[in-house]
């Protein structure tokens, strides 16, 4: 999962207009959030898992990307900042026009599946973006190795004393 993260913060980072870009550790819950306006911040919503066999896994989740800004430009249509108090919208498209069906070695493309507002009472609004894909996950570390070149033993009996 960790190289899914990595994978898609090194693809967001091509979007000039966001200027903090990280792991979703609860940043937007502070009064004064330790983020830079606007920001994306990944995290992992629910995963659940196949057997393939020798303890191997198809993993399939859900990724959020919650995308926040500051709200201080009226939206009004007759306010003469109008289009600044959309730039949220024109940032989660640019996100979505790179991640939808986009991938790499890690992961297979990832597909939108959910947005949602998420209310607050700050001075900032809040989207979240669901995007699923899935992965394999192999057990590395106290396997039983498997013999793949089984020896056959063959005796032949004579059955005319």
């Amino acid at each position: 999962m960790k190289n899914i993260f990595l994978d898609i913060q090194n693809k967001l980072s091509n979007i000039t207009e966001l200027k903090y870009i990280d792991k979703n550790w609860g940043q937007l819950l502070y009064d004064q959030p330790p983020v830079k306006f606007p920001c994306a911040l990944l995290d992992i919503a629910n995963v659940n898992y196949t057997q393939l066999g020798q303890l191997a896994q198809t993993a399939i989740g859900d990724i959020e990307i919650t995308v926040a800004n500051l709200q201080l430009s009226p939206s009004s249509h007759k306010s003469l900042q109008q289009n600044n108090a959309y730039a949220i919208m024109d940032i989660m498209d640019k996100i979505h026009q790179d991640l939808h069906g986009w991938a790499t070695a890690n992961f297979i493309p990832l597909i939108r599946t959910n947005l949602q507002k998420v209310e607050v009472s700050k001075s900032y609004e809040i989207y979240k973006i669901t995007y699923n894909t899935s992965w394999r996950v192999y057990k590395q570390k106290n396997t039983v190795e498997v013999q793949t070149n089984p020896v056959v033993s063959v005796e032949v009996l004579n059955i005319n004393h």
